[in-house]
């Protein structure tokens, strides 16, 4: 894997509700604006709503709670734990007839995950900046490929895959996929470039 420098590119794909108006489509296949984006339920895994969530993303966010759940006993997300009631969110179906409590999940995920990947580069001794702004050079199946590393780029892959897996990327350049077969660095390159701050997500849990 090479890191190296790209010149600076001042145009951009839209601010941060263009990239979530992006993410909402490429989660659920249904246009902007269309209302059901929030009430879409993945017929394969379970994941819910405009984002998709899964179960383990929504204990870490203190909405749910479950023993067993999708990667953690379960083939895939079944909601048979219990809800705890934060924002009002008592059921699944609550959930789903929640845009605004969607919104605000999905700014909660972004703040853990950009907590949580610059905890795991710190641990090896590296830092999120470093990468930011610069070309990566990967292969895949064989092939060379390359990624500019953005923020919202950072952020929609871990939100696929976990920021577990994007820092392995960072670092050594592995590839992973999602169970639909798409790549962590398909979602670096399609969301990659959208003009976001931390104070666009970042918020307390």
């Amino acid at each position: 894997m090479i890191v190296s420098n790209t010149q600076q590119n001042t145009t951009t794909k839209g601010n941060f509700l263009d990239m979530l108006a992006a993410l909402g489509v490429r989660e659920t296949g249904i246009p902007v604006g269309d209302s059901k984006q929030y009430q879409f339920v993945n017929p394969e895994l379970g994941f819910l709503g405009k984002y998709q969530f899964a179960e383990v993303l929504l204990i870490r966010l203190g909405y749910y709670k479950a023993k067993v759940y999708f990667g953690n006993g379960a083939n895939k997300n079944y909601w048979r734990g219990t809800w705890t009631g934060k924002a009002g969110i008592t059921s699944k179906s609550k959930l789903l007839n929640s845009p605004q409590v969607q919104e605000k999940a999905i700014r909660e995920a972004f703040s853990v995950y950009y907590q949580d990947i610059n905890y795991l580069l710190q641990k090896r001794k590296k830092a999120l900046n470093n990468y930011l702004g610069k070309q990566i050079n990967f292969r895949d199946q064989g092939k060379s490929k390359s990624v500019k590393i953005t923020l919202s780029g950072v952020l929609a892959a871990a939100h696929l895959k976990g920021p577990d897996k994007l820092v392995d990327f960072l670092v050594s350049g592995r590839v992973t996929k999602d169970p639909f077969g798409t790549s962590i660095t398909s979602y670096l390159e399609e969301f990659g470039g959208f003009n976001i701050q931390l104070k666009d997500f970042f918020v307390p849990l």
